[in-house]
């Protein structure tokens, strides 16, 4: 009797776990942004990594310099949009590169990494609006 008592409360516990678990996994996303939001993210990044890059060709000190790649992450990770994810994904790579760099006193690799990046960000915003006026004409041919 014993024996049946813990398979129940086994059984039990593991059927909330199962009913509790995809909640808490979605509990750190956001919402699917509007394309206006999506545009936003994107040209607060571009110009979020543009401020890093002109902070390390000005030789600001290291703390601005580091705080201010910080931010182009944070910033690039707001970028919820399935078309530029993986593109973003490469140029947010780049910035972790130019960021190790930095910290080592590479300043000379550590730009031309946050060049390559910065044209990156540029690159994913140009796709998004290319994919944006593909879709836009799309659904305006299916509409006459």
């Amino acid at each position: 009797m014993d024996l049946l008592k813990k398979l129940v409360m086994a059984f039990f516990v593991s059927f909330a776990m199962l009913a509790v678990a995809p909640s808490a996994m979605a509990a750190g996303k956001t919402e699917n942004q509007t394309q206006a939001e999506v545009v936003q993210s994107l040209t607060d990044t571009v110009t979020a990594s543009e401020e890093a890059l002109a902070a390390m060709k000005s030789s600001a000190d290291k703390e601005t310099v580091m705080a201010l790649i910080k931010k182009t992450k944070q910033t690039a990770k707001t970028i919820q949009s399935s078309v530029v994810l993986a593109q973003r994904d490469r140029a947010l790579n780049r910035v972790a590169k130019a960021r190790g760099a930095y910290k080592k006193g590479q300043t000379e690799k550590a730009i031309a990494l946050m060049e390559e990046a910065v044209q990156r960000f540029k690159d994913v915003e140009a796709q998004y609006r290319s994919e944006e006026r593909r879709v836009g004409k799309e659904c305006r041919s299916r509409w006459s």
